[in-house]
């Protein structure tokens, strides 16, 4: 998939105004983007999923001509953009509006993407997948414990030697407080950050969710009990994104490094 196409795919709604919101995790979290309605229209168009997570989970697939299981799928963009190209996929989330939102998309029917209700707890289905994806997901775990709930969960539904690719707040970032364009992190009481989506045109606040900044061990230990191998990678933003944008937009992004793209393996 170029990224170029994922650019285009889902682009609707206009992406600035609203105010600062928040959202506060609680127990089963996933992805409840049900509390957050401007969330579908402000993603649709920016710039760090289009530009730099989406193309680094694609990329780390190797192809997407498989069964995938999209994790914590919020209004089903990211598995829409996989359903364009070949994949078969089967979507879960919490949050039953957004549920709703990505069945009553207008292209759902055709994709044929399964979009289901459920929780790392929950989530059943038949059969084994290639692989599975997460954008921005861990880090809405409540607890330790519903981290590695996501791990065992999905290790069960993969096929030996599948993969489970997501991007997540990089565990290792601490520029608190400086813009970064379209995010800014702010440091709270714990491992509690507010991730502050910004308007590019103006630099509002839209939104401000607030996510759990787990460490690197407590991710390495979440994934060795699920029984499982992992990877880490760095996050750059792809060199079409680098045309579109500018140097100077992605400066900051690459300074700070607010993301990392995390691989657990079944063996």
């Amino acid at each position: 998939m170029e990224p170029r196409d994922l650019r285009a795919a889902d682009a609707i709604g206009d992406p600035h105004g609203g105010g600062d919101r928040l959202f506060r995790p609680t127990g089963d979290s996933t992805t409840d983007f049900g509390k957050i309605p401007q969330y579908s229209s402000y993603v649709a168009r920016d710039p760090f999923r289009f530009g730099l997570q989406f193309p680094a989970v694609v990329n780390e697939l190797g192809g997407l001509k498989k069964r995938i299981l999209d994790v914590g799928t919020g209004d089903g963009l990211f598995s829409r953009l996989m359903a364009r190209e070949d994949a078969v996929v089967v979507a879960y989330d919490k949050s039953p509006e957004k549920i709703a939102e990505a069945r009553a998309h207008k292209d759902a029917q055709e994709l044929g993407v399964n979009y289901v209700v459920a929780t790392p707890r929950t989530f059943v289905a038949d059969g084994l997948f290639d692989a599975a994806t997460s954008v921005m997901v861990l880090p809405y775990a409540a607890d330790p414990d519903e981290l590695r709930a996501f791990f065992r969960n999905t290790r069960e539904h993969l096929a030996p030697g599948g993969k489970f690719v997501s991007t997540i707040l990089n565990p290792s970032f601490s520029a608190f407080e400086r813009n970064l364009v379209v995010r800014r992190v702010r440091k709270l009481a714990g491992n509690l950050v507010q991730m502050q989506f910004l308007s590019e045109a103006t630099g509002a606040i839209v939104m401000g969710p607030i996510y759990h900044q787990y460490s690197k061990e407590e991710y390495e230990g979440a994934i060795a009990q699920a029984g499982m191998k992992f990877e880490w990678k760095r996050l750059f933003a792809t060199p079409e994104a680098l045309i579109q944008k500018g140097e100077e937009f992605w400066r900051p992004c690459h300074e700070t490094e607010p993301y990392a793209l995390l691989i657990a393996q079944r063996n």
